[in-house]
């Protein structure tokens, strides 16, 4: 699904509620759990409330469209287990592990 229309299904979701989902680790770490909401044109993770663990975050963190399609376009690489992606694509963008788990939770729960 393209960058747009999963973008729309999540901010259109945290701006009815805010909901709780984990980072998807591709190693043997455990999950972190973060709360989304949305604020206007963004998507905005803090600390999880309700499950464990969460992340540990000392600011809220906001994701824009732009960072969120960016980093979108290295989802698929990431997925397939391709060496150095993660790297990669954390070099211009702070929130990949919470923009991995947005997309694989908006492609298995929103479709």
């Amino acid at each position: 699904m393209d960058a747009k229309t999963l973008w729309e299904k999540l901010i259109n979701k945290a701006r009815v509620t805010e909901f709780e989902i984990h980072t998807v680790p591709q190693n043997s770490s455990t999950p972190l759990w973060f709360q989304v909401g949305g604020q206007g044109s963004y998507l905005v993770i803090s600390k999880a409330r309700s499950n464990s663990p969460s992340v540990n975050l000392s600011n809220d963190r906001r994701i824009s469209f732009k960072d969120f399609e960016f980093v979108h376009g290295f989802y698929e690489r990431w997925q397939k287990g391709e060496t150095g992606v993660r790297q990669e694509v954390s070099r211009k963008s702070q929130n990949t592990a919470y923009i991995f788990a947005l997309i694989a939770h908006a492609t298995k729960v929103l479709v």
